[in-house]
């Protein structure tokens, strides 16, 4: 019987992984990271090509979480899964063309609400056999607060930030936490003037947090002042909404 989300300390150790974009950027940074905690295995996600690292708990598997038959022939190939980890994202500066513009938004939406709550969905019976299930959606510190040039980017992490809430209602048995990074050294970011945090640095938060069953970690120094901020209103807005309709 899965246990309840936050009652205990999670041990990575002889855990089934599956991290989506795994092969690069903040996804690679996680998955070497979690081989520091002996994993069973990590289902390592990517769309075109592996990573440039291996080990033998590591099984790279293509996996495009934006084609359905790519998410089912992955959901069925899985037998044991502890951790769902979403990470696999894309980022369109805001174009002056509307039409452009919308097209972004739309490839944006599908990449970080859609076609997560798709993978999650498929994963979902596998995900509820584990004693302590967990799905860890990789979403923004730009969810509370638009930056300009990114305002798409930002909308979509906004979604995922309500849906991973809405994914705590829907499965109280599953632990369902949201990661908010600051802006980070991952080839995303290639040419930012802005102050970026170290991937390693901030996958060892991530995971840190993951491990104390955190369900917001703010793995950086951009990401922190942003907590300072919202973090604490945030959470108990959402808890004081869980019974907003039970009267």
């Amino acid at each position: 019987m899965p246990m309840a989300p936050g009652s205990l300390q999670f041990d990575l150790k002889d855990r089934s992984v599956l991290i989506t974009g795994a092969n690069r950027g903040l996804g690679a940074a996680l998955c070497k990271t979690i081989l520091q905690y002996s994993p069973k295995i990590i289902h390592a996600g990517y769309r075109t090509a592996p990573g440039d690292f291996e080990d033998p708990l590591i099984n790279w598997c293509q996996l495009d979480i934006q084609d359905e038959a790519s998410v089912a022939a992955v959901a069925a190939s899985i037998d044991t899964l502890d951790v769902l980890i979403n990470n696999a994202g894309i980022l369109m500066p805001t174009a002056a063309d509307p039409v452009k513009e919308r097209a972004n938004l739309e490839a944006m939406m599908d990449m970080h609400l859609h076609s997560p709550l798709r993978l999650i969905d498929a994963l979902v019976p596998t995900l509820q056999v584990s004693n302590q299930p967990m799905i860890v959606n990789m979403i923004s510190m730009a969810a509370f607060a638009s930056v300009p040039g990114c305002e798409g980017y930002c909308i979509s992490k906004a979604a995922l930030h309500a849906a991973t809430q809405g994914l705590r209602l829907k499965h109280p048995d599953i632990h369902c936490g949201g990661v908010y990074p600051g802006p980070t050294a991952t080839d995303m970011t290639a040419g930012s003037t802005a102050p970026l945090a170290d991937a390693m640095e901030s996958a060892a938060a991530i995971l840190s947090g993951l491990c104390e069953r955190k369900t917001a970690i703010f793995p950086d120094e951009a990401a922190l002042a942003v907590e300072s901020l919202v973090g604490a209103g945030v959470a108990t807005l959402e808890q004081q909404f869980t019974t907003l309709l039970s009267d």
